[in-house]
């Protein structure tokens, strides 16, 4: 279930170009999806100037999409594009072209209102495919939305903020039926953010800056026809299903903002990210991380600069969700890799520099196989599951496939794996028996220990039983360097280093 984004894109494209060799769409077919789309507004949330068709084109004028949130004061959003143009290409394809800029307002009051402006430059939409199956190929020197104007009170407030996508391109399809279908890859050269604001009664003031590169998204998104959105909880028995990725390079980021006595500001960087989503009735993939963070911060309500690095962080999780007869991979991760901190918060915690101020690290990495009693996505039989009454599932197999934990001059690592026989119950009373073994080494940790006595953080006492637990289940294969297997035998026997413990 591990989601890969270049293989959705390639699946995809290769969709997109199946779709376009029986390419036959209107400009009629366009509009009116479009308008079944527009309907999310209300009969009141469209107005359309005009529309017109004169030769292969039909020309859209004045379409104002208005909707209302009762929920956020009545806040009224309106935009308006002045002219949308469908051209029929004489090969079943239509051009779209729309205004290269056009405005959307946010009014909360005559006094309190904002309107931004959408900007597409260079851009070029062509639609293929069939009136069930649309095909959008989308390109674009740049895709914004800017600040044109905020007051407040009546007054206009001094502020820019921008969100600027640049060398877009890319497609995706739509298509309808009992299950309405979105699959999509886009890619852009990079991505601009800007706020800047300034508070007109005072000496305050907002600065935000960002820069995304080569940022990679695709999607495989599935929406039964008839779902009913006020039972949400029924929509993947329905059909819904997700299949969505992210992925981009070096990013930067900086903030700088005063608001009378509380002032804060900072940088954030990173080499690349991803993220990833798949889940439908049957199971569920998630993966998110980055590269090479860097953070610098410090303000009015923090004691001291706070600066780290995090070479690489991964989380994961992969879970089947509906019932089987058969097991199914199963696995999750977390992985922190050298988190380095500055000096001086190293201070804090040790003024005299008795630890070694390596780098942090963790990591823990299981795999599996298993398998589910009930469908989870279904509401009444995950109440059943969690109600305790009897096991929602059962753990074939289990590996320990990385265990590192590392920093302060110690590391802990280990590996391991076992399966579980869920026809026994006596061996171990109350629980599937189990078979296999766990493999640990302990490094450094004496050092570490004694360090920590001579800083007074830890009680002489309280290690001692500690130091004398390792010792009896440890075997030394070096200067503070101890190693144990633990083996649970197939007959119920737990042997450390081989000696019998049960």
């Amino acid at each position: 279930m591990t989601f890969n984004l270049k293989k959705t894109a390639t699946c995809a494209a290769a969709l997109f170009a199946a779709s376009a060799v029986q390419a036959e769409v209107t400009a009629q077919d366009v509009w009116d999806r479009w308008q079944e789309g527009l309907a999310i507004y209300g009969e009141d949330g469209i107005t359309i100037g005009s529309e017109q068709m004169v030769g292969p084109s039909l020309t859209i004028t004045d379409l104002t999409m208005s909707m209302t949130d009762p929920e956020v004061d009545d806040v009224e959003v309106t935009a308006t594009i002045p002219s949308i143009v469908l051209t029929e290409n004489g090969d079943g394809t239509v051009s779209v072209v729309m205004s290269e800029s056009y405005p959307i307002r946010i009014i909360d009051s005559p006094q309190n209102q904002a309107t931004l402006m959408v900007t597409q430059t260079g851009m070029s939409l062509l639609v293929s495919g069939t009136p069930d199956a649309m095909v959008y190929d989308i390109s674009a020197d740049k895709l914004m939305i800017s600040l044109d104007e905020i007051t407040d009170g009546g007054e206009v407030v001094e502020a820019e903020a921008l969100l600027a996508l640049n060398g877009v391109s890319g497609n995706y399809m739509a298509s309808y039926g009992d299950l309405n279908n979105v699959v999509y890859a886009v890619t852009t050269g990079g991505i601009d953010m800007l706020v800047d604001v300034s508070d007109p009664e005072g000496d305050g003031y907002l600065n935000f800056s960002g820069q995304i590169a080569d940022l990679a998204v695709a999607g495989d998104i599935s929406i039964p026809a008839d779902m009913d959105y006020d039972a949400p909880e029924t929509m993947f028995i329905d059909g819904f299903a997700a299949d969505a990725s992210y992925e981009f390079g070096q990013s930067a980021y900086l903030f700088d903002f005063l608001d009378g006595s509380d002032a804060a500001k900072g940088t954030l960087s990173a080499s690349n990210g991803t993220f990833g989503l798949s889940i439908d009735f049957d199971a569920v993939s998630y993966s998110t991380g980055f590269s090479d963070l860097a953070v610098n911060f410090e303000g009015s309500e923090v004691p001291l600069p706070v600066e780290f690095s995090i070479a690489e962080y991964d989380m994961g999780i992969d879970l089947p969700l509906s019932s089987s007869e058969t097991a199914s991979p199963i696995g999750a991760r977390f992985v922190l890799r050298d988190l380095a901190v500055s000096d001086m918060i190293w201070g804090m915690i040790d003024p005299g520099a008795a630890l070694p101020r390596d780098p942090l690290t963790v990591a823990i990495e299981l795999s599996g196989m298993g398998r589910l009693f009930f469908d989870m996505m279904d509401p009444e039989q995950a109440m059943q599951a969690t109600s305790g009454a009897d096991l929602p599932g059962e753990l074939e197999s289990l590996s320990l496939d990385e265990l590192t934990v590392r920093g302060a001059g110690a590391e802990l690592l280990g590996s391991g794996a076992f399966t579980f026989d869920f026809t026994d119950f006596q061996t171990f009373p109350g629980a599937p028996r189990p078979e296999g073994e766990l493999n640990l080494a302990i490094n450094g940790v004496n050092g570490l220990i004694d360090t920590l006595v001579q800083m007074g953080l830890v009680p002489q006492q309280e290690v001692m039983g500690a130091q004398m637990m390792m010792g009896a289940f440890t075997r030394p294969v070096g200067e503070d360097m101890l190693e144990t297997t633990v083996e649970i035998t197939g007959d119920g026997q737990i042997l450390a280093n081989g000696q019998r413990l049960q």
